[in-house]
């Protein structure tokens, strides 16, 4: 069980990263008129109609609404997981990490931003296709990076097996 929690917990420090590109992604790919910008209006009514900001402001502002609960969510949920395993199983003896668990813990990260840059992008081609015109860009560049860690995983675990060889060939 401590690979699952390790995997959770480097996903987690992530997300964040995964988000804020995510944003960088929309950000650069639209101009300032795009509907993408436009303000939900429950946002509106939040924060009065004379204090709306830039669009490009706003757009992160939204996004964070939907993004900052998941993420508390999300670490109280791996926060229980390793409370519940370290009260189930008791501390574990401290062991040398494998050559196969440092090379998935350096292929993990590049990978999972990789794929959370391509979701997002994939993700709102086919929102848009879907339902044109419709406001989907801060909602999805906040629940992107979640399923980024998931799409990340298989190909992180295949790239860490030659990774883990070329490292025991190479020692530096």
């Amino acid at each position: 069980m401590g690979w699952d929690v390790r995997f959770l917990r480097q996903a987690a420090l992530l997300l964040p990263s995964a988000f804020l590109l995510d944003v960088l992604i929309f950000l650069l790919t639209h101009g300032r008129k795009d509907p993408g910008f436009g303000i939900y209006p429950f946002f509106q009514e939040w924060v009065g109609e004379g204090s709306v900001a830039a669009p490009e402001v706003r757009f992160l502002q939204q996004a964070l609404v939907f993004f900052v609960p998941a993420y508390l969510a999300t670490l109280l949920f791996i926060l229980s997981v390793a409370v519940a395993e370290r009260v189930l199983f008791g501390t574990r003896p401290k062991r040398r990490s494998s050559s196969y668990g440092r090379a998935f813990a350096a292929a993990f990260p590049a990978l999972f931003l990789v794929a959370s840059g391509l979701l997002m992008w994939f993700g709102e081609k086919a929102a848009l296709r879907q339902a044109p015109g419709t406001l989907i860009a801060p909602l999805l560049a906040a629940i992107v990076p979640f399923a980024a860690a998931g799409a990340a995983l298989l190909p992180a675990v295949v790239a860490a097996g030659p990774l883990a060889l070329l490292g025991k060939l190479n020692p530096a």
